[in-house]
């Protein structure tokens, strides 16, 4: 009970931070820029283990299954992935048509605020970005944060040691695979007892730097884009509540420690661990599916990119006088959609698809200038969807024999398998 209430206690520090950190923000100015580096600090001691975790993770729970137990889980997942995503594309698009956020903004205002210098930013393509989800050196992609490559090179090596246990009475090497996951998990929850503080220097320096300039203007889109987080959130409730037989109201409060990691950090991979901890320990979700598709969804399951990445679209097209027809509509859903399946899941995410998405839509790369800066509010706004839509994907995955009600009750708590 009293390590329930510290964790508790944690979360709503965490909100008061960040509170605090956006008031600090615009009333200090440029002078709270000069403690970013306290916040840059903690998310590199955060990030340092995430890629190691993952990969431990998944070889982990991909080793100790059956290739057919793997082969249903992982299956079900990805058409999962790939239809709520096309699904939270289509809102976005509808809610940017409905709304028009990009109507009344003052283009030049917004662009002189963003401080766009006018010099060209490097493009990726879809094809780049597709040969980029396999790396060649495990070392270099875990160097370099490269989750999709990770994450392709952790089921290859978990496929083979499961394979291997089923005609071997051991592995050593699972069995240190497994220990190194477990000691990793302790120390990213080492270092988020520390996570008010990093996101208040943080979180303060990213709001003097960009400013009520921006943010006021842009309000409209800003609200525009959280309608659709709202409504993409409250269909998953409904849909999963009803379906795994749990009540909505109940499986929300049971997530509110994720979202609100997820909201003050803006990492969906920083939240991973989280997450799989009160999915299993909180809404009774089967292990082996969490272990399976929480890491999975960090990369390839991002319904809350798919609303951004359209309505930015929208958004732009719309400041800059540009009408798009049907078969543009079908394009824009098509590239945006594509976009949230290889999102980069560390802060800084949104440059990344801005120079994939604006291109391949032939929208003014300018643009960049005024959506690429404003990363934290628009990563906050997205990020909780990201991770919850990955706890709701595995909910739907377990269906409702594959979630422990008594756990999701309260009458019970989890056990941590041997």
């Amino acid at each position: 009970m009293a390590e329930k209430q510290k964790k508790m206690d944690l979360t709503v520090l965490m909100l008061i931070s960040m509170i605090v950190a956006v008031i600090a923000g615009l009333v200090g100015g440029e002078a709270m820029t000069k403690i970013q580096f306290i916040g840059d600090i903690f998310f590199r001691l955060i990030q340092m283990s995430i890629p190691i975790f993952v990969l431990a993770t998944v070889v982990k729970s991909v080793g100790g299954l059956t290739p057919q137990t793997l082969s249903g889980i992982g299956i079900k997942g990805v058409i999962i992935f790939i239809v709520s995503s096309g699904i939270a594309a289509a809102l976005g698009i509808a809610l940017g048509v409905i709304f028009q956020p990009g109507a009344s903004a003052g283009t030049e205002a917004v662009m002189a605020a963003a401080g766009y210098d006018g010099e060209p930013v490097a493009m990726m393509t879809i094809q780049d970005t597709l040969t980029g989800f396999f790396g060649n050196n495990i070392i270099a992609s875990l160097a370099n944060g490269s989750m999709i490559q990770i994450i392709i090179f952790a089921v290859a090596l978990g496929l083979v040691i499961s394979f291997w246990r089923q005609t071997h009475d051991e592995c050593k090497l699972y069995d240190v695979i497994c220990e190194t996951s477990d000691l990793l998990l302790n120390i990213i929850r080492g270092v988020m007892n520390i996570a008010p503080i990093g996101i208040f220097c943080y979180v303060s320096s990213m709001v003097a730097s960009v400013g009520m300039t921006v943010l006021v203007p842009l309000a409209k889109y800003f609200l525009v884009m959280a309608l659709g987080m709202v409504i993409m959130f409250v269909a998953y409730l409904i849909v999963c509540g009803v379906y795994c037989k749990v009540n909505p109201v109940k499986l929300a409060g049971k997530m509110v420690r994720m979202l609100v990691t997820a909201f003050t950090t803006i990492s969906s991979a920083v939240t991973l661990p989280t997450a799989m901890e009160d999915s299993k320990r909180k809404i009774g979700i089967r292990p082996d599916v969490c272990d399976v598709l929480l890491p999975l969804g960090v990369p390839l399951n991002s319904n809350g990119v798919a609303i951004h990445m359209t309505v930015d679209a929208l958004c732009i097209a719309q400041l800059y006088g540009i009408t798009f027809g049907p078969s543009d509509f079908l394009t824009c859903w098509l590239i945006c959609t594509m976009i949230s399946f290889v999102n980069a899941a560390t802060p800084g995410a949104s440059l990344v698809s801005l120079t994939m998405m604006i291109p391949a839509l032939g929208l003014p790369m300018e643009a960049i200038g005024i959506f690429g800066g404003l990363e934290y509010p628009t990563g906050a706004t997205r990020t909780p969807l990201n991770v919850t839509g990955d706890v709701f994907a595995a909910m739907l995955v377990a269906g409702p024999d594959g979630i422990d009600h008594d756990i999701f009750d309260g009458k019970k708590e989890y056990v941590e398998a041997a």
